[in-house]
């Protein structure tokens, strides 16, 4: 797979919603190295394995208009479902990750609340 993750999955403790996504965003780069945020990315990973399998497939060349690097951001909720995605820059490979992401079911979060997750992807062919 040609997806390389620059952050793993980074968590942080959800208190009050963030609506502008820079401020998700640094929220999250912040929280990455938290073991609690550590460990839930971890347990993360295959997800993105999967979006990868299905929005970048072996041997598929992607335009050079999809190369290069996106942040996806989201929250976790205790039922395990991915909600209020956002993805920067919007194009056909990152809304694909949003969507193949949102059909999935997570763990948990590790506390009581929902938990925002921020992506980082490189994508090069």
């Amino acid at each position: 797979m040609k997806i390389l993750p620059l952050l793993a999955f980074t968590l942080v403790a959800h208190f009050a919603w963030a609506d502008d996504f820079s401020d998700r965003a640094a929220a999250g780069r912040a929280a990455s190295q938290t073991p609690q945020g550590s460990a839930f990315d971890n347990s993360l990973m295959p997800m993105l394995g999967k979006a990868g399998q299905v929005c970048d497939p072996p041997g598929k060349v992607l335009p050079q208009s999809e190369l290069g690097e996106f942040d996806l951001v989201g929250d976790i909720t205790q039922a395990g479902v991915l909600i209020n995605v956002e993805v920067k820059p919007q194009t056909p490979l990152s809304e694909c990750f949003a969507a193949q992401l949102e059909h999935n079911r997570f763990n948990p979060p590790p506390r009581d609340h929902t938990y925002p997750i921020l992506v980082q992807l490189n994508v090069s062919n």
